[in-house]
């Protein structure tokens, strides 16, 4: 099987389209969706629309996603995402919202465990970038591999080593393969929010046969978005931030 998981779309559509158009050539054969459909940008109800209707998905909680149904409230966030969170409040349809509400906080699929920010505490929403997160996480599941998002960084974590990927240009694409060597915690990093410097969309594709992660980036039309983020009338540090995938 070939599993696509992907994560932080966080409303912008032209991200998630090129992925997706990116993902149609890899023969992938089921997907995940680790959750953030929305905040920050400005196409919430349309990557809400565009995730329900792939076929062989399932979709999991962000902390974005929760907020906008005021399960946690937006004020603990930063300015900018509290506004976005406000904004997408008055955007989204009445139908889009119960789907949020049906998403679950945590998967678990034959060897791999799935969730949003950390799997020992789901709605703590906090980031495994340091070892003693990362060991409680893997104490907190039995299963092999643990995906993660959250953080917008695609890293790669055994008990022993965090480091992020680093990625090689192949056949005008960029991927690293990982092979299987024990337990692992993946962060697949960003679909419509990168944070570590590179604008392109990431996501995985994890082969279960060659038991193989493949870690791609896909360029999208940034500009494009980040003036869409200005028209909507958003913070405009979050129209810098995807110009700079910070």
């Amino acid at each position: 099987m070939r599993l696509m998981i992907f994560s932080d779309i966080h409303g912008n559509l032209e991200a998630l389209e090129s992925v997706l158009r990116d993902a149609g050539g890899r023969n992938v054969h089921r997907s995940i969706c680790l959750g953030d459909l929305v905040g920050y940008g400005p196409y919430p109800n349309e990557c809400i629309e565009r995730v329900r209707r792939l076929k062989n998905c399932r979709c999991l909680a962000g902390n974005h996603d929760v907020a906008v149904l005021w399960e946690t409230s937006p004020y603990g966030m930063s300015s900018a995402a509290k506004e976005a969170i406000l904004w997408t409040m008055d955007q989204l349809s009445a139908e889009n919202k119960e789907y949020l509400t049906t998403l679950p906080d945590r998967l678990d699929l034959a060897d791999m465990t799935f969730v949003h920010a950390n799997p020992y505490n789901p709605r703590g929403w906090r980031y495994v970038m340091e070892r003693k997160y990362a060991l409680r996480s893997f104490a907190a599941t039995s299963c092999r591999y643990l995906f993660i998002g959250h953080s917008h960084r695609p890293l790669v974590i055994t008990r022993k080593h965090l480091f992020a990927v680093t990625l090689q240009t192949i056949s005008g694409s960029m991927k690293i393969k990982v092979a299987n060597a024990g337990r692992r915690i993946i962060n697949c990093g960003s679909i419509g929010q990168p944070r570590d410097g590179d604008q392109r969309s990431c996501y995985v594709i994890f082969d279960s046969r060659k038991q193989v992660f493949e870690f791609y980036r896909v360029a999208y039309d940034v500009e494009k978005t980040a003036n869409a983020v200005i028209t909507a009338g958003l913070p405009s540090p979050l129209s810098r931030r995807l110009l700079k995938g910070i």
